[in-house]
């Protein structure tokens, strides 16, 4: 038992402080990773039982105040962290840990036909992506995954907004659904030339974890798509036909 401990502490102060970004160890929710693991867990807890459990009997709130400046919010920020990307790399992983509020108030809103796998894994594990990054290398050829995500924010808030305030004017929900899919084909291919080419001797650890993960997120936003989209067009024009 003590072996197996002593090898649980090793293994700790390996990934929490030799591996670690000493540029890190001092910011807010990076230090441990207790912190973050605490906070994801707290918010599939919430989100999937607690938060249910205590709309059952109530009426659904609206929100759409809280939500215009919630979008409003997200907009602006997605827009500065876009701009001040390579500086400001912390302040991505907080705007990761805010978007958690997207699925708090579907629940709010009684909206849980929204929670999907999808949504729940890529919100989750972009908190936990975006702690890793912050901790581990949080400069170079990572940045470029905040970068595009900022931009590809921007827009899909922008979306968000106008549904909010304008909920039958949103034609070009899909061509959100295609910008996402795009990035992470983008940011699949950016991480996977590390294998081919690393002049810069970025960590192999992030290219090995992410490139299946854009995969992953590729196959999963296309399944979306098509049963969103192709599915539903195709049964409109075969309802029209008949």
């Amino acid at each position: 038992m003590a072996a197996i401990w002593n090898a649980l502490h090793k293994a700790y102060l390996l990934l929490n402080y030799e591996w670690a970004d000493p540029r890190a160890q001092s910011l807010p929710l990076i230090t441990r990773p207790f912190t973050v693991l605490g906070l994801v867990a707290a918010y599939a807890l919430f989100v999937k039982r607690l938060g249910p459990w205590i709309m059952r009997d109530r009426k659904p709130f609206e929100l759409k105040t809280t939500l215009i400046v919630y979008n409003v919010l997200q907009i602006i920020a997605n827009i500065y962290i876009f701009y001040m990307m390579i500086r400001i790399v912390n302040l991505y992983f907080w705007l990761k840990a805010a978007d958690l509020l997207d699925t708090i108030f579907f629940v709010l809103r009684k909206k849980n036909n929204q929670i999907s796998f999808l949504h729940l894994y890529h919100h989750s594990n972009m908190v936990l992506l975006g702690w890793v990054g912050v901790k581990y290398f949080p400069g170079g050829h990572g940045t470029f995954l905040g970068l595009i995500n900022t931009f590809v924010h921007t827009c899909m808030y922008t979306y968000y907004l106008i549904a909010v305030i304008y909920p039958h004017n949103i034609w070009w929900k899909k061509y959100v659904t295609q910008l996402q899919l795009v990035q992470q084909m983008i940011v699949g291919l950016h991480l996977a030339q590390l294998f081919v080419s690393n002049p810069c001797n970025f960590p192999m650890f992030g290219p090995t974890v992410l490139v299946p993960q854009s995969i992953f997120l590729v196959l999963l936003f296309s399944h979306f798509y098509q049963r969103t989209y192709c599915r539903k067009a195709a049964q409109d024009t075969k309802a029209k036909a008949s």
